[in-house]
């Protein structure tokens, strides 16, 4: 019998293997589904995963073998030769080898006549191990069965680069703990189980090598995105939004099945795989619940921060080429589940119909592009009055989009796609342009009723800092006419980090004799015992609360007392937006709100329009 030789290199192999902290570690689902995977592609009994120490092969996984020992003694292994080399060493029939056809394990139980042993490379070139399959029968290997294991082998060393990984981040931990000036801050917590989140690599690797077995098994895939990561990163920087985002993997890995795995595929973006699910109702409750546990707001120092998510689901049943047309087909179902408001679901599963749409919105983004271009983006303005008058006291702009085809579009048709493609800032700045421009033709026709000029701002201009620029720029080029005012408008939402940045930009444009209004308020997580963090001066009621006025399921009556008194307390101004009926105006005039928007008063119309209007009420 050859006994195993022994590498010169092997105190630095030992000390390269030991630092991994793997081994005598319990037995793990995702290193037996590795070696489960070994008997699919090599159609083996035997899958085993062996770490080479000093005197032994310690088995970190062993399937196929009933009763097998943990560990052999080295100087009999196989794995002792596979050490040696980097490529692998496949041994069609042991008995017909004269290095092995005389070794204990050839010759008494197990009595090995097949092995296959596939080196286990680390970074810096030490061979720590052996990824091997093994059978009672002689067998060979296919190229295509080769190469499929050479990348498995890798997916084992990846694997155990996240376990040393995961040791050096708890042994910083505790340092830090140690160091109370130095700890982390309370709240954020490291993942609890963080050896089941991939790389990006990683995950491409296992994808690719899933693909490539004659019978893939069946699988889901879902594609999230954290919704808020980029705001957060803008106005708290990318450490708080890292941090919230290890929070939201925590919670995540607390709703998936143990043998699921999680990858961290971009900045802002997750991917997790569920293996051997194929029914689209247990991958709905799966994702159902990692959307939920993200509703909650995360908490930060004193902050409520929410992450929030969006997902597209993929289930492969054979019916994909390769990873990268899954992942798109995912991304596909991700974006629609983000901009499709035609239903209170977070996520989507990729289907024909969702296909059709987003190629409708890739030709609605190239047509968008295009009008912006063009500076082809309308205004058009919609009265705010004095509920007890009906006078207008102000306009809100509002953008629309002529198409080509004549058709105006509402906003609603074209802003999400526009957000989704980095193109609501333009838009805000295209249209508050022309909103400035078109001040002086409306105060010509009525000069005696200087009036408020209200714009939208959208989350992009806010989080983007050259954007903001060019807003502070446009106000200061482009007055508006004697005795006009301007007024932004953003939503809620984007008051509940209390970012330093958002605040200091808000007092900029106070200090410029801009107005700071809040819009749609009471359908986000703001409050309006906070809003004195802000130079605040109006706050708009969402109309949703105005429809149900005397609702008898669901009355807002009650919210919409505590709005307007509290809203007195502050000395904000409040206005109703959505108001239709006679019986909605007299209700708001009745409990205190003085200023309104909605249909009873006027539509949304055009600029020469709006002239008219003002003409007929001066």
């Amino acid at each position: 019998m050859l006994e195993a030789p022994i590498p010169e290199e092997e105190p630095a192999r030992l000390k390269e293997l030991h630092s991994y902290g793997v081994l005598d570690t319990s037995p793990e689902d995702i290193f037996d589904d590795i070696t489960h995977l070994v008997q699919d592609i090599t159609g083996a009994k035997i899958g085993i995963i062996s770490l080479v120490d000093e005197n032994r092969q310690w088995f970190k996984s062993c399937v196929g073998l009933e009763d097998a020992p943990q560990e052999t003694p080295r100087n009999i292994s196989f794995c002792g030769h596979t050490i040696v080399q980097r490529k692998p060493l496949i041994i069609p029939d042991a008995l017909e080898d004269e290095r092995f056809c005389d070794n204990p394990l050839v010759k008494e139980p197990p009595r090995i006549r097949f092995y296959a042993g596939f080196p286990l490379i680390a970074a810096n070139g030490m061979v720590l191990g052996s990824l091997c399959a093994i059978d009672l029968e002689p067998r060979s290997l296919t190229p295509q069965q080769i190469t499929s294991m050479e990348r498995l082998a890798r997916q084992v060393v990846s694997q155990m680069e996240l376990r040393r990984e995961a040791h050096l981040l708890q042994s910083a931990e505790r340092a830090l703990q140690i160091q109370d000036s130095k700890a982390a801050p309370p709240d954020i917590q490291l993942l609890s189980d963080i050896t089941l989140v991939m790389d990006r690599d990683q995950l491409m690797q296992m994808l690719t090598l899933m693909f490539e077995l004659d019978q893939p098994p069946c699988f889901a895939l879902a594609r999230c995105k954290f919704k808020e990561y980029s705001r957060i990163s803008a106005t708290l920087g990318t450490a708080a939004a890292e941090s919230l985002v290890q929070t939201g993997l925590e919670r995540l890995r607390s709703c998936l099945p143990p043998q699921a795995t999680m990858t961290r595929f971009s900045e802002n973006e997750v991917v997790i795989v569920l293996p051997h699910l194929s029914e689209e109702a247990a991958v709905t409750a799966i994702v159902e619940r990692c959307v939920a546990s993200l509703e909650t707001p995360l908490k930060l120092n004193d902050r409520d921060l929410e992450l929030n998510m969006s997902a597209g689901v993929v289930i492969f049943k054979n019916n994909y080429n390769d990873p990268d047309s899954l992942l798109s087909d995912a991304s596909i179902a991700q974006r629609i589940a983000i901009t499709d408001r035609s239903t209170n679901r977070a996520f989507r599963f990729i289907d024909l119909p969702s296909r059709l749409a987003v190629q409708q919105h890739y030709q609605i983004e190239t047509d968008l592009r295009r009008t912006i271009r063009r500076n082809e983006i309308i205004p058009y303005l919609q009265p705010i009055v004095d509920l007890g008058t009906g006078d207008p006291v102000g306009l809100e702009c509002l953008m629309r989009w002529r198409t080509e085809s004549s058709d105006i579009l509402l906003p609603d048709a074209f802003l999400p796609i526009s957000h989704l493609a980095g193109l609501s800032g333009e838009l805000d700045l295209q249209i508050i342009h022309k909103a400035l421009q078109a001040s002086q033709q409306l105060a010509a026709v009525a000069p005696e009723r200087p009036l408020q000029l209200s714009v939208n701002l959208s989350g992009l201009l806010l989080e983007n800092e050259a954007l903001r620029i060019r807003l502070l720029q446009l106000i200061r080029t482009t007055p508006l006419p004697p005795g006009w005012h301007l007024q932004v408008e953003l939503v809620e939402d984007y008051l509940q980090d209390n970012g330093s940045d958002l605040g200091a930009f808000l007092n900029t444009l106070r200090r410029q004799g801009v107005s700071i209004a809040i819009d749609d308020f009471g359908t986000g997580y703001s409050s309006l015992s906070r809003l004195h963090n802000y130079p605040v001066r109006t706050v708009k009621v969402d109309s949703s609360f105005v429809q149900r006025i005397n609702d008898p399921r669901n009355p807002s009556n009650q919210v919409l007392k505590t709005i307007q008194s509290l809203g007195a307390d502050l000395a904000l101004t409040i206005t109703a937006e959505g108001v239709e009926t006679e019986s909605q105006r007299t209700w708001l005039l009745e409990n205190g709100y003085s200023q309104g928007q909605g249909f009873l008063f006027s539509r949304a119309m055009s600029v020469q329009a709006t002239c008219d209007y003002l003409a007929q009420v001066r």
